[in-house]
């Protein structure tokens, strides 16, 4: 489809102005990393940036206290939404070069997330202003989400009622591809079992030996898998799991995450980790405690926004990397994956067949209210979730894909104001999907935790 181009001009003049802006943005957020429900430093930062371009801003948005929103324009039109993500991961910090320069205990903004929550505020920035020259009704809002790392923020503000009222939610993310995705991602669900024992000299043993259970716990559910639950992809850490050999922990504690792309089906699974966990820990005397942390639905596709975002990034073009850009990739590629060829995509695609291999704490809401998201790319051989990813989150090399998303997401916003019928077919093609079934929150388990004391959460003792 042949986009508008007074609007699209209009839009890239705005993206323009605004591009200076944005990329120290990205620097300031980088270096200011901070863990999921403890982001206050980059929340002033996004918000600052927002209540000088116009916008209303709320804190602290449906209890949660590190969310915000913020809005501009007619309330009396179509509401927009823009997903605004700033948390980092923790143990993942390093310096913005082609090594591993970092300290390993420090967060980083391993998922660039440092990227997003810029791109997209900018993103409301320009569509805001642009409507407002052209006179269209309508109402662009950023919704900041924090703690998307631990799947909890949206959940959390879906809860609230926090997106009730909207009819479009936009976003974008860092990956492998250049495009707009119409495709699921996998459904989540997590939770901390906490294994307690007694405490003894390694030499002399336990009886109720709270480690050697958990690790018996996970091998058994482990075993059980492939039978009962088949397709489901477990990953699991040991939190707290003692000290040193000599001193038997009387404390151990196991997180543990499942992914699938039926919600049901990972539902069924965490039951049956749970359920495996109390049966062998019962063997030998040992407690285990449930601490649920949150579960969420995968993306629920949305063809019609998913074709306007291809529409306008087709329009954009793929990221503007300069030759310098690619030599750093390249370099930090072949440092993060020796010995692998660099690739990188560098055109721009729609992808709606296949499952990303990801979950997001937005996938349910995007079964409430149409969602579409525009991914920019790394390279394959920089790995997600890496300390090499924030090395390069960190780098000028990597602001060419969320300027990209920057201008998409705007122009999104402002044809969907400026052709309400396509917000029409976006909704109707919603219910279709999601036809009779009825779409309720499973409430997270961590939501007082991370109201009250988040750090309590990270140093395991919630």
């Amino acid at each position: 489809m042949a986009l508008d181009q007074t609007r699209a001009s209009m839009v890239k003049t705005e993206v323009n102005q605004l591009q200076p802006t944005l990329t120290g943005l990205f620097r300031t957020l980088w270096g200011c990393p901070e863990l999921p429900g403890m982001e206050y430093e980059s929340v002033a930062h996004l918000t600052g940036f927002l209540q000088s371009q116009g916008f209303v801003v709320e804190l602290g948005t449906g209890g949660v206290p590190t969310a915000f929103l913020a809005r501009r324009g007619d309330p009396a039109g179509p509401r927009i939404g823009i997903l605004a993500e700033y948390d980092a991961l923790p143990g993942l910090d390093n310096t913005a070069s082609a090594a591993r320069q970092g300290s390993g205990r420090r967060p980083g903004h391993g998922c660039g997330h440092n990227h997003i929550g810029p791109a997209n505020c900018g993103a409301a920035i320009a569509a805001a202003v642009v409507a407002a020259k052209l006179g269209l009704p309508g109402e662009i809002c950023v919704i900041g989400c924090p703690a998307e790392e631990i799947l909890w923020g949206k959940i959390a503000l879906q809860g609230a009622g926090v997106f009730d009222g909207f009819d479009a939610l936009l976003t974008s993310h860092g990956d492998y591809q250049n495009g707009a995705l119409s495709r699921p991602c996998h459904a989540v669900a997590m939770g901390e079992f906490i294994f307690r024992g007694d405490s003894a000299h390694a030499g002399m043993g336990a009886a109720r030996n709270a480690l050697k259970s958990a690790e018996d716990a996970i091998a058994a559910f482990l075993a059980l898998m492939p039978g009962r639950f088949p397709g489901i992809n477990e990953k699991h850490v040991f939190r707290s799991a003692g000290i040193m050999p000599g001193v038997m922990p009387e404390e151990v504690r196991l997180w543990g995450s499942l992914r699938h792309q039926d919600f049901e089906a990972v539902l069924q699974a965490y039951q049956g980790m749970k359920e495996t966990f109390l049966h062998i820990a019962a063997k030998t005397g040992v407690t285990v405690e449930e601490r649920f942390i949150a579960a969420c639905r995968g993306y629920l596709a949305n063809e019609v926004l998913g074709h306007l975002l291809d529409d306008c990034l087709h329009h954009i073009g793929p990221p503007a990397w300069s030759e310098q850009d690619m030599a750093f990739m390249a370099a930090l590629s072949d440092v993060a994956s020796p010995g692998k060829p660099f690739d990188l995509h560098r055109e721009i695609a729609f992808f709606d067949d296949g499952i990303d291999y990801y979950g997001q704490d937005d996938g349910d809401a995007s079964w409430i209210v149409p969602l579409g998201r525009v991914n920019w790319a790394y390279p394959t051989g920089v790995p997600i979730h890496h300390w090499a990813w924030t090395a390069l989150s960190g780098h000028a090399a990597s602001d060419a894909g969320p300027l990209m998303a920057t201008e998409a997401l705007a122009l999104a916003a402002v044809e969907l104001l400026a052709q309400p019928e396509k917000i029409v077919a976006a909704r109707a093609e919603l219910a279709r999907r999601v036809g009779h079934q009825k779409i309720s929150v499973v409430p997270p388990g961590i939501t007082q935790i991370m109201q009250t004391d988040p750090l309590a959460f990270w140093e395991a003792r919630w």
